[in-house]
């Protein structure tokens, strides 16, 4: 096996870590967190799927990762809203979330099932998710220095930060930049932010 496979194959079974803590800890019922370990399951059943040497048909794969690729924002921003209690705050979360589901609809009309929709949905949804998550992150350490409060959400911010942070480099260096070997370090990546969520939850 190679090293990167492996790395894969690690990073994809991390992500049953916090899914296995969301459902120990009964944090479903918040169905922002609901969402969060829809995101996770899905994400790491298509990661071992990719990764693992099974005779999966190639087109059922490519298609079940442009799924993939559709539901990834909505569900994260559904995620967000975990961390933004002010029902006003909130208000303006799904009106983003409702204009990009629309957005998504056009691009499903336009483009259906083709790999090349993931160019579009992941660019602009990327930078909502980064910006808002950043936004909370600030605020979020504010109130963990000012009041000692919240620090294990300010850890689980920081890791979807960090984890789609490196989304966006191997983005821009795959799509915009053209360069294929991004591999390993979207594989790292996915490996740290998904223990990084696991223990700000323990810690939570």
């Amino acid at each position: 096996m190679q090293w990167n496979t492996f790395i894969g194959i690690a990073a994809s079974l991390s992500f049953f870590l916090p899914v296995a803590a969301i459902f120990y800890y009964k944090l479903y019922q918040h169905r922002s967190l609901m969402a969060l370990l829809i995101s996770y399951l899905i994400t790491a059943l298509y990661n071992l799927l990719s990764q693992t040497p099974f005779n999966i048909s190639p087109e059922f794969l490519q298609a079940f990762g442009v799924v993939n690729n559709y539901l990834d924002i909505p569900l994260m921003l559904l995620s967000l809203l975990f961390f933004c209690p002010i029902k006003q705050k909130q208000k303006r979360v799904h009106i983003i979330l409702g204009a990009f589901l629309i957005y998504e609809a056009v691009l499903a009309f336009r483009f259906g099932l083709d790999p090349k929709v993931v160019i579009y949905i992941m660019g602009p949804g990327l930078a909502i998710i980064v910006s808002y998550t950043f936004y909370l992150f600030v605020r979020h350490i504010k109130i963990t220095i000012v009041y000692g409060k919240n620090a294990g959400r300010t850890l689980m911010l920081a890791s979807i930060l960090f984890a789609y942070g490196c989304y966006g480099l191997v983005y821009y260096f795959y799509y915009i930049q053209r360069t294929p070997d991004v591999a390993d370090a979207l594989a790292i990546a996915l490996c740290f932010a998904a223990r990084q969520e696991t223990v700000s939850r323990l810690k939570s």
